[in-house]
This record gives structure tokens, sequence and C-alpha cells, in this order.
């Protein structure tokens, strides 16, 4: 009996030892690593114009590309600066006669994020900056073929990465774009919330 109280105290004194030690954290990323990211986006863009909507629906899929440096200022914090384009199109009619459109939009953008990298998981959130190229395409019926042109706007983005390996990651985030044209005959809102999904892998530097 005496033994076996000696072992449980002999227990306890080690689990109490253990446990005041510092926690160490399960790291899959290494401290103050510089990083270059490429990666594959997908998801779903909510058009914002209300003309757009009756015309093409709420909503519509999209798929792009994205590059992104992370500089790190001091662990877990960071500095990433992102690049890249998405493509978005979709079909559509004229309200009242039926007609058939086509609507294309090419997004290139550049953000300016901060970010939390804890090794297991990021946190990122930061402005930027849209070029967006559209293509308007009209039933044969119309006098004119097509309206193209393009036009700059800003955005604002925040998500999150989850990171699998220390090269492969998921990422999900949000990004709501303001972008107004000003072309005679195309007064429309181009901006709206994107939410996408993505896997990117990562190089270090």
């Amino acid at each position: 009996m005496r033994k076996r109280f000696l072992l449980f105290a002999l227990g306890l004194i080690w689990a109490a030892t253990a446990w005041s030690q510092p926690q160490t954290r399960i790291r899959l990323l290494p401290d103050e690593e510089k990083y270059f990211t490429v990666g594959l986006l997908g998801g779903f863009y909510f058009l914002q114009d209300e003309v757009f909507q009756e015309l093409y629906g709420k909503g519509a899929p999209f798929f792009g590309t994205e590059m992104t440096l992370r500089f790190p200022i001091r662990d877990p914090h960071g500095l990433d600066v992102a690049a890249g384009a998405r493509i978005l199109s979709k079909k559509g009619r004229t309200s009242y006669t039926e007609e058939s459109l086509s609507l294309r939009l090419t997004d290139f953008f550049l953000s300016l994020r901060y970010s939390y990298d804890t090794g297991r998981y990021a946190l990122f959130f930061g402005p930027g900056v849209e070029y967006v190229l559209y293509k308007e395409t009209y039933d044969p019926a119309f006098p004119i073929v097509s309206s193209t042109g393009s036009q700059a706007g800003l955005h604002f983005t925040a998500g999150a990465y989850v990171h699998l390996t220390s090269g492969l990651s998921l990422k999900g985030y949000m990004k709501y774009g303001l972008v107004k044209t000003e072309k005679p005959g195309f007064r429309v809102n181009l901006g709206g919330t994107e939410w996408g999904l993505g896997i990117l892998y990562r190089f270090y530097l």
C-alpha cells in the first residue's frame, strides 16, 4: 500500500513539474521566415449593382490565381503583398424583351495585408486596388455588338489560412470591392462582395 502511494505521489510530482514548464506550440512553418506562395482560387462573386442583378442574377462563380510575398516583422506578425487575377463569366437576359446578354469581368488586384501567422494557421486583412476589364455582349438584334472598357477601384479583404504541411495551405477569404464605371451608356458599379477558397503552395526565400 505504501509503495503504491509513493508511486502515485511521484507521478503527481512529475505531472506538476511537466505542466509548469513552458509549453511549446506545434508549428508547421519555421519562425521568422520570408516566403512566397502561389495558388488557385475559386468562389462566388455577388454583384452590387441593382441593374446587373436584374440582368444576370445576384452572383456568379469565378476562378483565379494569386501570388503572395510575406515579410516577417516580429513573430507571429508579418506583412503580405499579394497580387493576382480572377475571371468571371455570366449569361443573362434583358428585363422586358428577354434578349440574351453575356458579361465577362477580368479582375487584376494588388493587396497590402497585415498577417498573424502562428505556424498552424494565419489570419490576415488589409486594403488593395482593383483594375477590372469588362465586356458585355448583346443579342444580334441590338444595334451594337458589345460594350468594353476598363475601370480602377478599391477593395478590402480579410481571411485565414490553415497550414496542412510546411509547404501547403488552404485559404478562405472575403473581399469587398468598389469599382464604379463612368463610361456613357455603361454607368454601373462593377464592385461587390467576393467569397472564395484557395489552395496555395509555399516557397521559402
